[in-house]
């Protein structure tokens, strides 16, 4: 609301006859503030917070200017042997001010991150933490806080966002925070990929989104992912991957970042991204390449651990033609104009649709749906894919422009639309398209209205940007019983696209069941998702004793087939039962998404809390904590707070028109009083003149 009172104040200083010399120059001030402020502010006016990469900046309390704590380091070890990666993140800074301040910041990880360690070093002092559940640890920081202790907590607030708050930092000294985390090896046929997040786009909160009442979260770090200052900093990251995939590499490839590599043998490989390279405002994503396959094939590894087994299974698809299989489609691609979409983003996004369009078939039936503040869709119901319907379609595509924004349920009711059946539908694939940011904070909701509506579709998202909410786009389309693809730049759109609809014409495997004869057996997910071609199945499984062996079916190409899979044969790795944990709470976490608040929610938050204690997990129910028992701070110096700056994603432009739709109304409504009142002032003048 600021630039509006500041036009309002230029215009009755003009009506009041100001000179105009003091008038222009008044009016050129109010214009470069109010400017600076409209690209500054992401969702409503009002709110404070930085949200995303690592920037310590200093807030006083009595009102003095913050002061950006500089990073001195932040370094990211990734070490991959077979299917699981372990991540080590240290980041080191400084508290340049002469008071003990709390840091506080907001940072991304991956949306299938198992976080399970937390250190702190302030000065010589190393303070190590331990998962408690999320109020008793929230109890202990603020007593150890109050007390002038040394501690840290660390909570999630998305399933790839987190926060971290360090209590009494001293004045001029150093703070270095340790993560650990583990997550899974992405496979998409006979190619590997692992991305690690450095930036976190703006969250669009809608107006009427319902809160999560059961769930225990903290206000400060929620407020911070309603909205944003964005600013530019150079978060320099360094970064060392060392690659054990445990067969042998045909390339290593860092997509969207220069590094160097190191070739120690035919399987092994080292990469480093150099700090200075680079700003920390796009995924770091490295890929690599391994053997095709002509059959599906399927891969276990095991672990024991606290007296019970685990096994992780792994369904290669294979590498086919599958141009004999394909069906006709009825298609419905949806595609995000919202302010958060701005710039490089929407070009993309229009870029990739354009080229989906041009793969359309004349038996294909197709629609598109726009939305941002609103949702509108090109035809009233899906159409022919004709030569008249595509060039109609292609300039309605190219003339979308980014702005309002991301009110994405209206479009997600209208794309799935339930059943959507009618008497042309039969043996026709349905299928959604979904492009967008996933710049959203109700995700919950919107998983809601997927599992709702679904009925006989498959929904498929295509991450758009830098740095989308990659959290959204895989378990929306994990929900949908579809599959997720990134496009990162615009010069991917049409091989990405290409790929993907080469995976989606047909699934390699559907009907997927797991068959094992053993005592307190779980498996995860319990409802095995179809297996699309280039993109891998993942299932965890956990039991008191596994058997020797167990069958794995499906249909393929209309027949039944399987395969017996012998444990015998299983490589034991390290990990495997945190990645069961990670993706048993995860299946946990969408059923009690589904349900309202009742004894059944309590009960589903009962077995998170219960899984994440004995695997020491991160979970929206549980939280690292570490308190140095010895009070530093002394009782007369008052605590300060810090808090994060973000980097903007790369490629993006932010501005209030674009996602503050309420704002532009009185931005325009002031630059019009304003005008008007320079006309009156000016008619009056020369009225003076002439008389």
């Amino acid at each position: 609301m600021i630039p509006i009172f500041r036009y309002l104040a230029v215009s009755l200083c003009l009506l009041c006859r100001l000179s105009r010399r003091n008038c222009l120059l008044l009016s050129l001030l109010v214009l470069a503030v109010s400017g600076n402020v409209s690209a500054g502010v992401d969702g409503e006016a009002g709110n404070k917070g930085w949200l995303g990469s690592a920037v310590l900046a200093l807030n006083f309390n009595d009102g003095r200017a913050g002061v950006i704590a500089p990073q001195l380091s932040s370094r990211v070890d990734i070490h991959i042997t077979g299917p699981i990666a372990r991540v080590r993140v240290a980041q080191t800074f400084n508290n340049p001010s002469d008071a003990w301040v709390e840091a506080i910041y907001t940072f991304p990880l991956p949306p299938d991150s198992a976080v399970d360690h937390l250190q702190i070093r302030v000065g010589e002092r190393i303070i190590e933490g331990e998962i408690q559940e999320r109020v008793a640890a929230q109890q202990l920081y603020q007593e150890a806080r109050q007390a002038g202790q040394q501690a840290a907590l660390v909570e999630q607030h998305r399933a790839n966002i987190f926060s971290t708050h360090v209590a009494n930092v001293p004045p001029r000294a150093e703070l270095t925070v340790v993560l650990e985390y583990q997550q899974q090896v992405i496979r998409r046929g006979s190619r590997f990929s692992l991305h690690y997040p450095m930036s976190i786009t703006p969250r669009y909160t809608p107006s009427q989104s319902p809160a999560d009442t059961d769930a225990v979260t903290s206000d400060k770090p929620v407020t911070q992912l309603a909205t944003v200052l964005v600013g530019e900093n150079n978060n320099a990251t360094e970064i060392w991957l060392d690659l054990q995939a445990g067969f042998e590499l045909d390339e290593v490839t860092s997509r969207y970042h220069p590094v160097s590599k190191i070739r120690i043998d035919d399987a092994h490989w080292q990469l480093r991204l150099d700090p200075q390279t680079h700003n920390a405002n796009a995924d770091f994503v490295v890929e690599w390449q391994g053997r095709e396959l002509a059959v599906p094939q399927a891969h276990i590894f095991s672990q024991s651990y606290a007296g019970q087994e685990y096994a992780l299974l792994q369904i290669m698809p294979p590498q086919v033609a599958l141009e004999q299989f394909r069906q006709a489609r009825d298609i419905v691609y949806v595609i995000d104009t919202s302010g958060s979409m701005g710039g490089e983003s929407l070009r993309q996004a229009k870029r990739a649709l354009l080229w989906a369009l041009a793969r359309l078939d004349e038996s294909d039936r197709f629609n598109i749906i726009e939305f941002n503040s609103e949702a509108w869709s090109l035809f009233d119901s899906e159409r022919q894919a004709s030569a008249k319907n595509i060039v109609r379609a292609r300039h309605f595509v190219q003339n979308l422009e980014a702005r309002g924004g991301t009110e994405m349920r209206k479009a997600l009711g209208m794309a799935l639309c339930g059943p959507c059946l009618d008497n042309h539908s039969a043996g026709r694939l349905r299928q959604v398209l979904f492009l967008t940011d996933g710049a959203i904070s109700n995700e919950e909701q919107l998983f809601t209205v997927i599992n709702s509506k679904l009925g006989n579709s498959r929904l498929f998202t295509v991450g758009i940007g830098s740095a989308p909410n990659r959290y959204f786009m895989r378990k929306a389309a994990k929900m949908g019983r579809g599959s997720f693809v990134h496009i990162g730049k615009i010069t991917e759109a049409e091989k990405k696209i290409t790929q993907l609809f080469e995976r989606i014409d047909v699934p390699i495997m559907s009907d997927i069941e797991l068959q094992i004869r053993a005592d307190n057996v779980d498996i995860s997910p319990a409802l095995i998702p179809d297996l699309y071609g280039s993109e891998p199945l993942v299932v965890a499984i956990r039991a008191d004793d596994l058997p020797e062996q167990f069958i794995l079916r499906g249909w393929r190409q209309g027949r039944l087939w399987q395969q017996v899979l012998a444990l015998s044969t299983a490589e034991e790795r390290g990990g495997i039962h945190v990645a069961w944990a990670r993706k048993k709470i995860g299946s946990l976490l969408d059923e009690r998404a589904l349900l309202g608040a009742g004894q059944a929610r309590r009960v589903l938050r009962d077995k998170v809390l219960e899984i994440a204690l004995q695997h020491l997990l991160v979970t929206p129910f549980t939280s690292l904590v570490a308190v140095d028992k010895m009070p530093q701070r002394p009782q007369v110096a008052e605590l300060e707070n810090a808090v994060i700056k973000n980097n903007t994603p790369k490629g993006r432009q932010f501005s209030l028109a674009r996602t503050a739709t309420g704002m532009s109304y009185f931005i325009w409504l002031g630059s019009g009083l304003l005008l008007l009142a320079l006309c009156v002032y000016w008619l009056s003048g020369r009225g003076s003149q002439s008389s």
